[in-house]
């Protein structure tokens, strides 16, 4: 028998969900995805994610893809009974209808899998070009890595 750490499994899931190479836009998407679970809630991030779904764009394919993930994530817990084959419309009204503590267990499942896509997004975020306009890509301010700008 081998354990598996729960960790382990949200890392697999959300490096299935991310393009080898993420944009800005999609790591800045990725990063807000677990800020809005904690201050709207799991139903309201839900709802969020299956309104920007779509195949036109990557964009709205990233959503559609973490939605789908967040529905797997919630059924293989034991959370959400036939999420795979569920509507956006049921999922919902399936979040709605569970009591408050399968809700905190689901909201804890989706915030740790939010917590690895802003993880892996990070580390695999390649910016287009070194311009300055990104204070995360370190010493893009300057244009020239290990040197500091100068004080005045």
């Amino acid at each position: 028998m081998s354990v598996q750490r729960i960790d382990q499994g949200m890392a697999t899931a959300a490096a299935e969900l991310l393009p080898e190479h993420v944009d800005k836009e999609l790591r800045t998407r990725c990063r807000h995805l677990r800020v809005m679970l904690n201050t709207a809630g799991l139903a309201a991030t839900y709802a969020y994610l299956a309104a920007k779904s779509g195949s036109q764009t990557s964009l709205e394919r990233a959503y559609r893809d973490v939605a789908e993930s967040m529905r797997e994530r919630l059924e293989d817990a034991g959370l959400l009974a036939g999420g795979r084959r569920m509507s956006h419309r049921q999922v919902l009204a399936e979040l709605g209808a569970m009591s408050p503590a399968r809700y905190a267990r689901a909201g804890l499942e989706a915030a740790t899998l939010a917590g690895w896509l802003a993880r892996l997004a990070d580390a695999l975020y390649e910016p287009e070009s070194r311009d300055g306009d990104d204070p995360a890509d370190g010493a893009a301010a300057t244009g020239r890595a290990g040197e500091q700008e100068p004080r005045r």
